[in-house]
Protein backbone atom coordinates (compact mmCIF):
# COMPACT_ATOMS: atom_id res chain seq x y z
CA UNK A 1 0.00 0.00 0.00
CA UNK A 2 1.36 3.47 -0.91
CA UNK A 3 2.47 6.06 1.87
CA UNK A 4 0.35 8.40 2.22
CA UNK A 5 1.23 11.95 1.71
CA UNK A 6 2.31 14.47 4.29
CA UNK A 7 -0.31 16.78 5.65
CA UNK A 8 -0.22 20.81 6.22
CA UNK A 9 -2.32 22.41 8.36
CA UNK A 10 -2.71 26.34 8.46
CA UNK A 11 -3.75 28.71 10.93
CA UNK A 12 -3.14 32.43 10.99
CA UNK A 13 0.07 32.18 12.90
CA UNK A 14 2.38 32.22 9.96
CA UNK A 15 0.95 34.37 7.31
CA UNK A 16 4.11 35.33 6.17
CA UNK A 17 5.70 31.79 4.91
CA UNK A 18 4.20 28.65 4.26
CA UNK A 19 7.75 27.10 5.08
CA UNK A 20 6.89 27.91 8.82
CA UNK A 21 3.76 25.49 8.62
CA UNK A 22 3.40 22.46 10.49
CA UNK A 23 4.21 19.16 8.61
CA UNK A 24 2.63 15.74 9.63
CA UNK A 25 2.58 12.13 8.02
CA UNK A 26 -0.45 10.60 7.69
CA UNK A 27 -0.04 6.88 7.10
CA UNK A 28 -1.88 4.66 5.22
CA UNK A 29 -5.14 2.66 6.65
CA UNK A 30 -4.82 5.08 10.03
CA UNK A 31 -8.78 5.80 11.34
CA UNK A 32 -7.54 9.78 11.45
CA UNK A 33 -6.29 12.37 10.74
CA UNK A 34 -2.97 13.56 12.66
CA UNK A 35 -2.93 17.12 14.17
CA UNK A 36 -0.02 19.28 14.25
CA UNK A 37 0.35 20.98 17.44
CA UNK A 38 -1.65 23.74 18.27
CA UNK A 39 -0.71 27.00 17.64
CA UNK A 40 -0.71 30.01 20.15
CA UNK A 41 -2.82 32.40 18.26
CA UNK A 42 -5.30 29.79 17.70
CA UNK A 43 -4.81 28.25 21.84
CA UNK A 44 -6.75 31.59 22.05
CA UNK A 45 -9.32 31.24 20.12
CA UNK A 46 -12.62 30.02 20.98
CA UNK A 47 -13.20 27.21 18.44
CA UNK A 48 -11.86 26.01 15.49
CA UNK A 49 -13.62 25.03 11.89
CA UNK A 50 -10.93 22.61 10.17
CA UNK A 51 -11.37 21.91 6.32
CA UNK A 52 -9.94 19.41 3.97
CA UNK A 53 -8.67 19.83 1.09
CA UNK A 54 -7.22 17.77 -1.62
CA UNK A 55 -4.53 18.17 -4.37
CA UNK A 56 -2.37 16.79 -7.13
CA UNK A 57 0.45 18.58 -5.72
CA UNK A 58 2.89 16.04 -7.43
CA UNK A 59 1.97 14.61 -11.17
CA UNK A 60 0.92 15.62 -14.69
CA UNK A 61 -2.08 17.97 -12.63
CA UNK A 62 0.64 19.80 -10.15
CA UNK A 63 0.15 22.94 -11.99
CA UNK A 64 -3.55 23.05 -11.32
CA UNK A 65 -3.01 21.70 -7.59
CA UNK A 66 -0.40 23.81 -6.43
CA UNK A 67 -1.95 26.95 -7.34
CA UNK A 68 -5.46 25.99 -6.05
CA UNK A 69 -4.00 25.25 -2.89
CA UNK A 70 -1.69 28.14 -2.41
CA UNK A 71 -5.05 30.46 -3.36
CA UNK A 72 -6.83 28.90 -0.39
CA UNK A 73 -4.02 29.50 1.62
CA UNK A 74 -4.24 33.07 0.95
CA UNK A 75 -8.14 33.21 1.65
CA UNK A 76 -7.66 31.16 5.42
CA UNK A 77 -5.36 33.50 6.12
CA UNK A 78 -7.28 36.42 5.39
CA UNK A 79 -10.33 34.79 7.44
CA UNK A 80 -8.19 34.27 10.40
CA UNK A 81 -6.43 37.64 10.42
CA UNK A 82 -9.98 39.62 10.23
CA UNK A 83 -10.82 38.00 13.34
CA UNK A 84 -12.32 34.28 12.08
CA UNK A 85 -16.23 33.48 11.79
CA UNK A 86 -18.93 33.78 14.03
CA UNK A 87 -21.96 31.49 14.68
CA UNK A 88 -25.23 32.37 14.59
CA UNK A 89 -24.68 32.70 18.63
CA UNK A 90 -21.81 34.83 18.53
CA UNK A 91 -19.02 32.15 18.93
CA UNK A 92 -15.95 33.13 17.02
CA UNK A 93 -13.72 30.40 15.11
CA UNK A 94 -10.64 30.12 13.41
CA UNK A 95 -10.17 28.18 10.42
CA UNK A 96 -7.36 25.41 10.16
CA UNK A 97 -7.09 23.68 6.67
CA UNK A 98 -5.21 20.26 5.94
CA UNK A 99 -3.96 20.06 3.02
CA UNK A 100 -3.29 16.13 1.58
CA UNK A 101 -1.77 14.98 -2.24
CA UNK A 102 -3.73 12.76 -3.64
CA UNK A 103 -0.78 13.18 -6.94
CA UNK A 104 -2.71 11.59 -10.23
CA UNK A 105 -4.57 8.45 -7.98
CA UNK A 106 -7.95 8.22 -7.85
CA UNK A 107 -7.69 5.91 -4.62
CA UNK A 108 -5.18 8.10 -2.50
CA UNK A 109 -8.36 10.77 -3.42
CA UNK A 110 -10.68 8.89 -1.91
CA UNK A 111 -8.60 7.74 0.84
CA UNK A 112 -7.62 11.16 1.69
CA UNK A 113 -11.46 11.87 1.56
CA UNK A 114 -12.48 9.53 4.05
CA UNK A 115 -9.95 10.26 6.73
CA UNK A 116 -10.93 13.61 7.20
CA UNK A 117 -14.03 12.24 7.95
CA UNK A 118 -12.98 10.98 10.68
CA UNK A 119 -12.71 14.09 11.91
CA UNK A 120 -15.65 15.85 13.32
CA UNK A 121 -14.39 19.10 12.99
CA UNK A 122 -13.91 18.62 9.28
CA UNK A 123 -16.56 20.94 7.74
CA UNK A 124 -15.92 20.09 4.47
CA UNK A 125 -13.41 19.60 1.86
CA UNK A 126 -11.93 21.50 -1.12
CA UNK A 127 -10.87 19.95 -4.64
CA UNK A 128 -9.41 18.27 -6.48
CA UNK A 129 -8.65 20.50 -9.27
CA UNK A 130 -8.35 17.16 -11.24
CA UNK A 131 -11.19 15.41 -13.02
CA UNK A 132 -9.48 12.08 -12.00
CA UNK A 133 -9.60 12.94 -8.33
CA UNK A 134 -12.80 15.09 -7.86
CA UNK A 135 -14.62 12.77 -10.26
CA UNK A 136 -14.51 9.59 -7.84
CA UNK A 137 -14.98 11.56 -5.27
CA UNK A 138 -18.77 12.97 -5.46
CA UNK A 139 -20.18 9.51 -4.91
CA UNK A 140 -18.04 8.88 -1.76
CA UNK A 141 -19.46 12.36 -0.22
CA UNK A 142 -22.75 11.44 -0.80
CA UNK A 143 -21.91 8.69 1.33
CA UNK A 144 -20.21 9.78 3.73
CA UNK A 145 -22.52 12.87 3.89
CA UNK A 146 -19.29 15.53 4.10
CA UNK A 147 -19.45 18.10 1.58
CA UNK A 148 -17.03 18.53 -1.31
CA UNK A 149 -16.39 21.43 -2.86
CA UNK A 150 -14.81 21.10 -6.35
CA UNK A 151 -12.01 24.11 -6.95
CA UNK A 152 -11.06 23.36 -11.03
CA UNK A 153 -12.72 19.73 -12.11
CA UNK A 154 -14.44 20.08 -15.13
CA UNK A 155 -15.42 16.79 -15.91
CA UNK A 156 -19.02 15.39 -16.77
CA UNK A 157 -20.47 13.78 -13.13
CA UNK A 158 -22.63 10.72 -14.41
CA UNK A 159 -25.21 11.27 -10.75
CA UNK A 160 -24.77 14.35 -8.24
CA UNK A 161 -26.03 14.14 -5.06
CA UNK A 162 -26.37 16.79 -2.50
CA UNK A 163 -22.93 16.33 -1.07
CA UNK A 164 -21.34 17.69 -4.41
CA UNK A 165 -20.17 21.62 -5.42
CA UNK A 166 -17.87 22.78 -7.88
CA UNK A 167 -17.56 26.26 -8.15
CA UNK A 168 -15.41 26.53 -11.58
CA UNK A 169 -16.78 26.66 -15.10
CA UNK A 170 -17.31 22.62 -16.58
CA UNK A 171 -16.44 21.50 -19.94
CA UNK A 172 -19.81 21.57 -21.02
CA UNK A 173 -20.27 25.46 -20.89
CA UNK A 174 -16.57 26.99 -20.96
CA UNK A 175 -15.20 24.64 -24.25
CA UNK A 176 -18.52 25.45 -26.46
CA UNK A 177 -17.84 29.08 -26.07
CA UNK A 178 -14.35 28.94 -27.07
CA UNK A 179 -14.99 26.85 -30.02
CA UNK A 180 -17.87 29.03 -31.40
CA UNK A 181 -15.27 32.13 -31.42
CA UNK A 182 -12.37 30.02 -32.66
CA UNK A 183 -14.04 28.17 -34.64
CA UNK A 184 -15.28 31.26 -36.92
CA UNK A 185 -12.32 33.27 -35.83
CA UNK A 186 -9.51 31.09 -37.39
CA UNK A 187 -12.09 29.30 -40.17
CA UNK A 188 -12.23 25.88 -39.02
CA UNK A 189 -13.59 23.20 -41.25
CA UNK A 190 -11.69 20.14 -40.08
CA UNK A 191 -10.45 20.16 -36.47
CA UNK A 192 -8.06 17.30 -35.05
CA UNK A 193 -7.88 16.04 -31.52
CA UNK A 194 -5.58 14.05 -29.11
CA UNK A 195 -6.66 13.41 -25.74
CA UNK A 196 -5.46 11.94 -22.64
CA UNK A 197 -7.93 9.04 -22.26
CA UNK A 198 -7.05 8.26 -18.38
CA UNK A 199 -7.96 11.79 -17.34
CA UNK A 200 -11.51 12.60 -16.85
CA UNK A 201 -11.75 16.28 -17.38
CA UNK A 202 -9.35 15.72 -20.64
CA UNK A 203 -11.78 12.68 -22.14
CA UNK A 204 -14.70 15.39 -21.03
CA UNK A 205 -13.40 18.08 -23.35
CA UNK A 206 -12.63 15.54 -26.22
CA UNK A 207 -16.39 14.25 -26.05
CA UNK A 208 -17.58 17.57 -26.28
CA UNK A 209 -15.49 18.52 -29.12
CA UNK A 210 -17.53 15.82 -30.97
CA UNK A 211 -20.74 16.66 -29.85
CA UNK A 212 -20.09 20.60 -31.04
CA UNK A 213 -18.80 19.40 -34.58
CA UNK A 214 -22.29 19.28 -36.09
CA UNK A 215 -23.86 22.00 -34.27
CA UNK A 216 -20.80 24.40 -34.88
CA UNK A 217 -20.24 23.65 -38.15
CA UNK A 218 -16.74 21.81 -38.85
CA UNK A 219 -15.71 18.02 -39.41
CA UNK A 220 -13.23 16.15 -36.84
CA UNK A 221 -10.80 14.18 -38.86
CA UNK A 222 -8.96 12.86 -36.28
CA UNK A 223 -9.73 11.72 -32.81
CA UNK A 224 -6.43 10.16 -31.17
CA UNK A 225 -5.87 8.86 -27.32
CA UNK A 226 -3.05 8.57 -25.20
CA UNK A 227 -2.92 7.39 -21.64
CA UNK A 228 -1.18 10.26 -19.33
CA UNK A 229 2.53 9.49 -18.43
CA UNK A 230 3.39 8.78 -22.08
CA UNK A 231 6.44 9.90 -23.44
CA UNK A 232 6.15 9.32 -27.22
CA UNK A 233 2.97 10.79 -29.76
CA UNK A 234 4.51 10.08 -32.71
CA UNK A 235 1.96 7.16 -34.15
CA UNK A 236 -1.15 9.88 -33.17
CA UNK A 237 0.55 13.10 -34.40
CA UNK A 238 1.82 11.37 -38.15
CA UNK A 239 -1.97 10.59 -38.61
CA UNK A 240 -3.60 13.69 -37.42
CA UNK A 241 -0.69 15.61 -39.88
CA UNK A 242 -1.45 12.94 -42.79
CA UNK A 243 -5.16 14.28 -42.46
CA UNK A 244 -4.45 18.00 -42.85
CA UNK A 245 -6.79 19.62 -39.97
CA UNK A 246 -6.94 23.40 -39.90
CA UNK A 247 -6.25 23.12 -36.02
CA UNK A 248 -5.75 20.35 -33.45
CA UNK A 249 -7.46 20.15 -30.03
CA UNK A 250 -4.77 19.62 -27.34
CA UNK A 251 -7.09 17.86 -24.26
CA UNK A 252 -3.92 17.07 -21.65
CA UNK A 253 -2.82 17.99 -18.74
CA UNK A 254 -0.19 20.51 -18.29
CA UNK A 255 2.96 18.30 -17.90
CA UNK A 256 2.05 15.84 -20.76
CA UNK A 257 0.47 18.55 -22.99
CA UNK A 258 3.56 20.21 -22.92
CA UNK A 259 5.23 16.79 -24.41
CA UNK A 260 2.19 16.46 -26.79
CA UNK A 261 2.33 20.12 -27.93
CA UNK A 262 6.09 20.39 -27.99
CA UNK A 263 6.26 17.07 -30.40
CA UNK A 264 3.03 18.52 -32.53
CA UNK A 265 5.77 21.47 -33.29
CA UNK A 266 8.69 18.97 -33.63
CA UNK A 267 6.68 17.42 -36.53
CA UNK A 268 6.26 20.38 -38.52
CA UNK A 269 2.90 20.97 -37.95
CA UNK A 270 1.86 24.72 -37.63
CA UNK A 271 -1.49 24.79 -37.31
CA UNK A 272 -3.28 26.56 -34.16
CA UNK A 273 -3.71 24.59 -31.62
CA UNK A 274 -6.52 25.15 -28.55
CA UNK A 275 -6.75 23.73 -24.96
CA UNK A 276 -9.09 24.35 -22.20
CA UNK A 277 -8.79 24.72 -18.40
CA UNK A 278 -6.35 28.14 -19.30
CA UNK A 279 -3.27 25.70 -19.81
CA UNK A 280 -1.63 27.63 -22.48
CA UNK A 281 -1.68 30.65 -20.66
CA UNK A 282 0.39 29.17 -17.86
CA UNK A 283 4.12 30.46 -17.83
CA UNK A 284 5.00 26.65 -17.29
CA UNK A 285 3.45 25.71 -20.00
CA UNK A 286 4.96 28.38 -21.79
CA UNK A 287 8.43 27.98 -20.59
CA UNK A 288 7.67 23.75 -20.99
CA UNK A 289 7.16 24.35 -24.91
CA UNK A 290 9.77 27.44 -25.23
CA UNK A 291 6.67 29.33 -26.44
CA UNK A 292 5.53 27.50 -29.19
CA UNK A 293 1.93 27.96 -28.26
CA UNK A 294 2.23 31.73 -28.97
CA UNK A 295 -0.95 32.03 -31.22
CA UNK A 296 -2.68 29.54 -29.76
CA UNK A 297 -6.15 29.15 -27.52
CA UNK A 298 -7.74 28.59 -24.54
CA UNK A 299 -10.16 29.88 -22.16
CA UNK A 300 -9.62 31.34 -18.37
CA UNK A 301 -12.70 31.87 -15.53
CA UNK A 302 -11.51 35.71 -15.18
CA UNK A 303 -9.84 38.22 -17.43
CA UNK A 304 -6.40 38.04 -15.65
CA UNK A 305 -5.05 40.85 -17.24
CA UNK A 306 -7.76 43.32 -17.13
CA UNK A 307 -8.93 42.62 -13.09
CA UNK A 308 -11.19 44.45 -11.32
CA UNK A 309 -9.60 46.35 -8.05
CA UNK A 310 -9.96 43.44 -5.82
CA UNK A 311 -8.96 40.65 -8.50
CA UNK A 312 -6.16 42.76 -8.90
CA UNK A 313 -5.15 43.21 -5.18
CA UNK A 314 -5.65 39.41 -4.67
CA UNK A 315 -3.28 38.44 -7.65
CA UNK A 316 -0.51 41.08 -6.41
CA UNK A 317 -0.53 39.49 -3.12
CA UNK A 318 -0.18 36.04 -4.67
CA UNK A 319 2.36 36.76 -7.12
CA UNK A 320 4.55 38.55 -4.05
CA UNK A 321 4.32 35.48 -2.06
CA UNK A 322 4.30 32.74 -4.16
CA UNK A 323 7.14 33.79 -5.99
CA UNK A 324 8.24 29.99 -7.97
CA UNK A 325 4.43 29.97 -10.33
CA UNK A 326 2.37 32.80 -11.18
CA UNK A 327 -1.30 33.58 -10.78
CA UNK A 328 -3.96 31.21 -12.65
CA UNK A 329 -7.58 30.78 -12.47
CA UNK A 330 -6.82 27.97 -10.86
CA UNK A 331 -5.44 30.17 -8.04
CA UNK A 332 -8.83 32.05 -7.64
CA UNK A 333 -10.50 28.69 -7.82
CA UNK A 334 -9.07 27.65 -4.73
CA UNK A 335 -9.42 31.22 -3.57
CA UNK A 336 -13.23 31.15 -4.00
CA UNK A 337 -13.74 27.47 -3.13
CA UNK A 338 -12.87 28.98 0.52
CA UNK A 339 -14.98 31.98 0.88
CA UNK A 340 -17.88 30.22 -0.63
CA UNK A 341 -17.84 27.92 2.08
CA UNK A 342 -17.60 30.97 4.56
CA UNK A 343 -21.03 31.96 3.12
CA UNK A 344 -22.65 28.64 2.99
CA UNK A 345 -21.15 28.40 6.74
CA UNK A 346 -22.62 31.77 7.51
CA UNK A 347 -26.00 30.76 5.81
CA UNK A 348 -26.31 27.57 8.04
CA UNK A 349 -25.07 29.28 11.37
CA UNK A 350 -23.14 26.76 12.84
CA UNK A 351 -20.56 24.45 12.02
CA UNK A 352 -22.36 21.56 10.97
CA UNK A 353 -21.92 19.25 7.51
CA UNK A 354 -26.02 18.84 6.91
CA UNK A 355 -26.16 21.91 7.10
CA UNK A 356 -23.40 23.67 5.30
CA UNK A 357 -24.80 21.07 2.19
CA UNK A 358 -28.29 22.28 2.34
CA UNK A 359 -26.73 26.07 2.45
CA UNK A 360 -25.29 25.24 -1.05
CA UNK A 361 -28.12 23.28 -2.29
CA UNK A 362 -29.62 27.10 -3.07
CA UNK A 363 -27.00 29.42 -3.49
CA UNK A 364 -26.08 32.54 -5.09
CA UNK A 365 -22.70 34.45 -3.82
CA UNK A 366 -20.20 36.74 -5.49
CA UNK A 367 -16.91 36.78 -3.78
CA UNK A 368 -14.52 39.11 -2.74
CA UNK A 369 -12.77 38.78 -6.13
CA UNK A 370 -15.98 39.61 -8.24
CA UNK A 371 -16.73 35.92 -9.09
CA UNK A 372 -20.72 34.60 -8.92
CA UNK A 373 -21.01 31.10 -7.65
CA UNK A 374 -24.82 29.92 -7.82
CA UNK A 375 -25.50 26.19 -6.82
CA UNK A 376 -29.03 24.70 -7.76
CA UNK A 377 -28.83 21.38 -6.42
CA UNK A 378 -30.74 19.30 -7.48
CA UNK A 379 -29.94 18.67 -10.44
CA UNK A 380 -26.48 19.15 -10.37
CA UNK A 381 -23.82 20.73 -8.39
CA UNK A 382 -22.20 22.67 -10.90
CA UNK A 383 -22.12 26.64 -10.80
CA UNK A 384 -24.76 27.83 -13.02
CA UNK A 385 -23.04 31.44 -13.53
CA UNK A 386 -19.67 31.22 -14.40
CA UNK A 387 -18.02 33.73 -17.02
CA UNK A 388 -15.85 32.13 -19.47
CA UNK A 389 -13.28 34.18 -21.47
CA UNK A 390 -11.72 33.07 -24.57
CA UNK A 391 -8.29 33.75 -25.23
CA UNK A 392 -5.41 33.80 -27.48
CA UNK A 393 -1.87 33.50 -25.88
CA UNK A 394 0.18 36.49 -26.87
CA UNK A 395 3.35 35.80 -24.86
CA UNK A 396 4.43 33.83 -21.49
CA UNK A 397 1.03 34.82 -19.64
CA UNK A 398 -0.14 37.21 -21.71
CA UNK A 399 -3.23 36.84 -24.15
CA UNK A 400 -5.72 39.15 -25.39
CA UNK A 401 -9.52 37.93 -24.93
CA UNK A 402 -11.40 36.80 -28.22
Amino acid sequence: MNKMPAQLHLTNASANSITRRRFVTLAAGTASLALAPISRSRAQATGVVKIGHIQPLTGPSAAYGIRARDGAIIAVDEINAAGGWTDATGKKYQIEMSVGDMANDAKQAITLFRQYATDPQVIAVLGPTNSVGYVPLVPVAGQIKLPSIGNGSGAPIKEWNPYGFRVNPVATVAVPVLLQKVVAKEGIKKLAVIYDQTQDAQAGDAKVCQELSSKIGFEIVAFEAFRAGDQDFSPQITKIRSLKPDAIYVAAATGDGIKVVSQIREAGIDKRLITGYGSFQDPVYWDGTRGVVKGDYTWLAQDLTSPSAPLKTFLDKYNARFTQQEATSFSTYGYDSVMALMAALKKAGEPDRDKVAAAFADFDVTTSLGTRITFKNPPDGNNVNPSVVAIQITGRGSYVAV
